[in-house]
């Protein structure tokens, strides 16, 4: 009875949010002014055969070494090209270069392909690949991908600006370049390091921050589709390249436009014909519903991520991992997930490693936090949390409050937090639920700085590489800066040596022990929750051919495959 009451109160809190939602990863340049695209022949592209996607969650960061988000990093893998990706099993292949390992595996060499262009007409040759790697080295850099260049020879003296050169990138000639890592770096994830699409340096080229930030929204790159225009919170729209430097692989379509469509609108667009395709809030209901449309097919696999609640360990009642644990007692997440979900559409998370990698460990050596108010109160009172008569905790006369900032672009967040305000109040916790839209909850947990963090608790979806590296991710130390995907301020010094061991490893057997290691102090010590893992279940209309959506496969990386009936 209390499970079927539970129950009902969570659904209560899904329209509740709902409502509210509304409608709804360098060295000095002369300074010159960005140079424009060259024109693409003025055609005026057939709607049918312009792909529409609906989503929500775009920011505007259309740079592929400053997007922070899945949507705008959508946006960006349509307009760059990488050095190299992934297949859809999940192994590198290249794109715009082929590249060796040297013998002691510090470094690699790439040989760029013949005839690359970026849009504009350009040449793209191993000066922009510098440039874009230099880039994110930069001293002023404030994006999160400062991991892909940290452990490079000659990092830090680039960095801090001692050296106006960066020793570990040397360019041989204008199709070749190596990277050279710092002795004690070799690992087999530094590859990944090299999907990031690269960047024209005659266009970036900039002499202040500030004028490079200011191309985001104006981006320009060597992929298959170019940036035409965009409407924060309408839309964005994107072009095929016409200028796209290898024809036999140009897209198939005339464009793609990108427009903000709300989780509980998905439905209907898709119904409708509004949209093309688009990712289906995981639900029971929304898949039986789905499963209905006679004019779409659908994609349901396994993700490569997990939902995650972070807490603040920076705040004194959250730096304690009783309280932390305690909490999670406190929230029942099976219920959760049976009533956001449905069976068989995401199951309780405990690591911070993908069910899908090879690096999962035993769920049985794991802490499930199985709902249970007995041991939460138990550990509040062994941290000095003591039950007042008014119903709240308090610890040398401080009432136990916490806040958790709430974005209202999806409905599991305001599920999960409204939720806890049942049980945790049963606990003697005061939770103040704070809602607002996603950019907001990124400008006050991972986007500000150390000391600047304004928040206790928040929740977000976070998508995993193929290796299971945690480096500059949620559980990196180094990651808890501006811009940085941390936001716990939570440090470990032994899970940190795993990290690093683990990367070292080129034993898959080793490495694999090694993460089980690390995933058992992560799930002891919780500073991120992995709430669930979740089924993705995309909705594509029938009349889009070549969409082959899978764990490692997006949809930008089947643009050049992609037909429209």
């Amino acid at each position: 009875m209390k499970s079927r009451k539970l129950v009902s109160l969570i659904l209560a809190v899904m329209m509740t949010v709902m409502l509210f939602a509304g409608c709804t990863s360098q060295t000095a340049q002369t300074p010159s002014e960005p140079q424009k695209p060259a024109e693409q022949p003025a055609e005026t592209p057939k709607a049918d055969k312009v792909l529409k996607f609906g989503g929500t969650g775009f920011g505007g960061l259309f740079n592929p070494i400053m997007s922070d988000n899945t949507y705008d990093t959508y946006v960006a893998d349509s307009i760059f090209e990488k050095l190299v990706t992934n297949n859809a099993e999940g192994e590198m292949i290249p794109v715009l270069a082929e590249w060796t390992i040297s013998e002691d595996k510090l470094t690699y060499t790439f040989t760029l392909k013949d005839g690359i262009k970026f849009s504009d007409g350009s040449d793209l040759t191993t000066e922009d690949v510098a440039f874009t790697y230099e880039t994110i080295a930069h001293p002023d850099y404030n994006g999160p991908r400062a991991y892909a260049v940290s452990s490079l020879k000659g990092y830090e003296e680039f960095h801090s600006g001692a050296k106006d050169t960066f020793e570990g990138i040397k360019i041989i000639d204008d199709k070749t370049i190596s990277f050279t890592y710092a002795e004690g770096s070799a690992a087999l994830a530094n590859i990944q390091n090299f999907m990031y699409g690269i960047m024209p340096s005659d266009y970036y080229a900039f002499d202040s921050w500030e004028d490079f930030l200011a191309l985001n929204e104006k981006p320009i790159g060597s992929g298959t589709m170019v940036f035409d225009s965009w409407e924060p919170k309408q839309f964005i729209k994107l072009m095929k390249n016409t200028n796209y430097w290898d024809p036999s692989s140009a897209a198939k379509i005339d464009g793609v436009l990108l427009s903000e469509v709300p989780d509980e609108s998905i439905l209907s667009a898709l119904q409708t014909n509004q949209i093309d395709f688009a990712q289906i809030p995981s639900s029971a209901e929304n898949l039986e519903a789905a499963e209905a449309l006679s004019n779409i097919s659908i994609a349901n696999f396994l993700g490569n991520g997990y939902t995650f609640m972070c807490f603040n360990t920076t705040r004194a009642k959250l730096a304690d991992v009783k309280v932390r644990q305690a909490l999670m007692y406190a929230l029942d997440r099976e219920s959760f997930i049976e009533a956001q979900y449905g069976k068989g559409l995401a199951s309780v998370g405990m690591a911070p490693i993908s069910p899908s990698s090879w690096a999962f460990p035993d769920p049985s050596e794991l802490n499930a936090y199985k709902f249970d108010m007995d041991k939460a109160a138990k550990l509040m009172d062994e941290a000095g949390w003591t039950m007042n008569s008014d119903g709240y905790r308090y610890k040398d006369g401080e009432k136990f409050h916490v806040n958790w900032l709430v974005y209202t672009d999806s409905s599991w967040p305001g599920t999960l937090s409204g939720m806890a305000s049942d049980t945790w109040k049963q606990l003697g916790v005061e939770l103040e639920i704070e809602l607002m839209d996603f950019d907001t909850v990124a400008s006050r947990t991972m986007d500000a700085a150390p000391g600047e963090k304004d928040f206790d608790i928040y929740t977000m979806g976070f998508s995993l590489d193929i290796d299971p590296d945690p480096t500059g991710a949620l559980f990196d130390d180094d990651a808890f800066v501006a811009g940085g995907f941390n936001a716990s301020g939570y440090k470990n010094a032994e899970a940190m040596k795993l990290v690093k061991a683990g990367k070292a490893e080129f034993d898959t057997a080793k490495r694999k022990e090694i993460y089980n290691e690390w995933a058992k102090i992560m799930n002891y010590e919780i500073p991120h929750v992995i709430i669930a893992y979740r089924s993705e279940i995309w909705g594509i209309n029938n009349r889009v051919k070549g969409m082959d959506l899978g764990t490692y496969r997006t949809w930008d990386q089947c643009l050049k495959n992609i037909t429209i009936e």
